[in-house]
């Protein structure tokens, strides 16, 4: 069953993390339906599409809400301005979109230490191994795969 099967046949729908400044399309939506887009074809809830990063970041810090370990600590710049030490974004673990411009070590470089077995299937299983290579990026391939 998918989710929109789900979503038909139980009478729930989505609640939503997203907030509207992560895209204009976001932003587009969120000014049509507001946080609750009941009248749409397919109903949803965003409850922090006005939220910012700063909102958010200082409502983790001031509540000790726990949080996925990748993002490191929640710690103030120069400028006061609230960040993570770690990550500040990760989308989809198995999404390649954008990884060519990643400075530094990238996120299959990094999945390949945090979460080995995720990492094993994405390259060899799904062949994302044979793409990455093609594009020229490092996943951190073994010499035993080269």
């Amino acid at each position: 069953m998918n989710k929109e099967e789900y979503e038909k046949e139980s009478k729930k729908h989505p609640i939503l993390g997203t907030r509207a400044s992560e895209s204009r399309l976001r932003v587009s939506s969120w000014l049509r339906h507001g946080c609750n887009a009941f009248d749409a074809k397919r109903p949803t809830s965003q409850p922090l599409s006005f939220w910012t990063e700063q909102d958010i970041l200082q409502y983790l810090k001031q509540f000790n809400i726990p949080y996925a370990s990748i993002y490191g600590d929640i710690v103030e710049n120069e400028h006061g301005k609230l960040m993570t030490a770690g990550a500040s974004r990760t989308g989809c673990m198995f999404c390649m979109f954008g990884v060519h411009l990643e400075k530094g070590e990238n996120k299959f470089q990094r999945m390949k230490k945090t979460h080995p077995k995720q990492w094993e299937f994405c390259i060899h299983k799904l062949g994302l191994g044979e793409i990455l290579d093609y594009i020229g990026v490092d996943y951190g391939k073994d010499k035993f795969w080269q």
